[in-house]
């Protein structure tokens, strides 16, 4: 069963950005480091640079909502929303200095001195995100006390010592191989592994008995499939990529093979962004869920988001015998033919 209307409503548009512009990316990314696509790294970074842009316009939007509608505010009792958008762009705009400051590096030549001049070194580079990591901690303890939700800041406040073993061996300091260097990256897969292995037990406990609701078995079902095809794909890319880097010299995949789990492995946490209800209702000063705001500027999606499809039935099941008498008499209920028709929501 395809329920459209399962889907707007259900549809986190935050980490959809996030997670379309990570598979765009790493696109972009494989095809620079194979060779076949000729151009600077600021170019195969456009598409975080179109992420941050998107993130940093709804913040603005949402604080001039905020200044102008102040009434509004305490009675929505929505403040902690506010300054969850405002933590969460100052992460974001930390976030963009790495990236600026990487894409610099990258694009420096070696050869011109400039690394041996001190302009920028890998430590400077680094620095963004270890007040990343700092700022995560700090936010993360103020999430717990809200009872909020935390996705990127969870993750950036466990890796700080990733960071600092990869800027260790960048540098030269340890010559460990990657696969040592990134031991903390290779606890946190095995504990989302644990996690994703706990959803799926649980979602067959659920199926299995009357303790969830019908509506609600498709959309834990495919998050289930989608979460495990994306843990399981992400481990087998960072597998073969720290292969490859160990073994620069050996013959192996190219980056473009080696990408693959990578892009199947993100195209799954796209499609599941469709089954995490949530997000920030401050975002460009909506207000408001973005199912609802979207339904409302554009009312011709409705008549595409609010009609079920049930598919799986042959046409000998919905046929109905001419050769059966039909009586009018109230017994005659268990005698006619059981047919199975297909409901289809009307449009509001």
């Amino acid at each position: 069963m395809v329920d459209c209307k399962h889907l707007f409503q259900e549809f986190h548009p935050g980490r959809f950005l996030v997670f379309a512009s990570l598979l765009v990316f790493g696109v972009l990314l494989s095809f620079k480091l194979e060779g076949v696509l000729d151009c600077s790294y600021w170019v195969v970074f456009a598409p975080l640079w179109l992420w941050k842009l998107i993130m940093i316009a709804g913040c603005i939007f949402g604080i001039r909502s905020y200044i102008l509608q102040q009434d509004i505010v305490h009675e929505m009792g929505t403040v902690a929303d506010f300054q969850a958008m405002l933590l969460s762009t100052s992460l974001q705009m930390l976030l963009l200095s790495f990236e600026a400051c990487l894409c610099y590096k990258l694009t420096t030549d070696p050869s011109s001195g400039a690394e041996a001049e001190g302009h920028m070194n890998w430590y400077l580079v680094f620095m963004p995100l270890f007040l990343l990591s700092v700022l995560s901690i700090i936010i993360c303890g103020w999430g717990w006390k809200k009872e909020r939700p935390l996705d990127l800041e969870l993750l950036f406040s466990v890796n700080m010592l990733q960071f600092v073993l990869l800027v260790l061996r960048i540098e030269g300091i340890v010559l460990w191989s990657y696969q040592i260097i990134l031991i903390p990256l290779w606890i946190l897969l095995g504990i989302c592994s644990i996690a994703v292995i706990y959803y799926i037990a649980l979602t067959a406990v659920l199926l299995c008995t009357n303790d969830i609701l019908p509506s609600l078995r498709t959309p834990r079902t495919a998050a289930s499939c989608l979460y495990s095809l994306a843990n399981f794909s992400l481990i087998l890319f960072l597998g073969l990529l720290v292969t490859k880097i160990d073994n620069p010299e050996a013959e192996s995949h190219s980056f473009i093979a080696i990408f693959l789990p990578y892009h199947l492995g993100m195209g799954s946490l796209v499609v599941s962004t469709f089954y995490q209800k949530g997000g920030n209702p401050w975002w460009f000063g909506i207000r408001e869920e973005f199912c609802l705001f979207l339904l409302k500027k554009f009312p011709a999606i409705r008549v595409y988001g609010n009609i079920s499809y049930i598919y799986g039935y042959s046409t000998q099941e919905t046929a109905i015998p001419v050769d059966v008498p039909i009586t009018n008499t109230s017994d005659s209920k268990n005698s006619l033919p059981k047919v199975t028709f297909s409901n289809v929501e009307l449009p509001d």
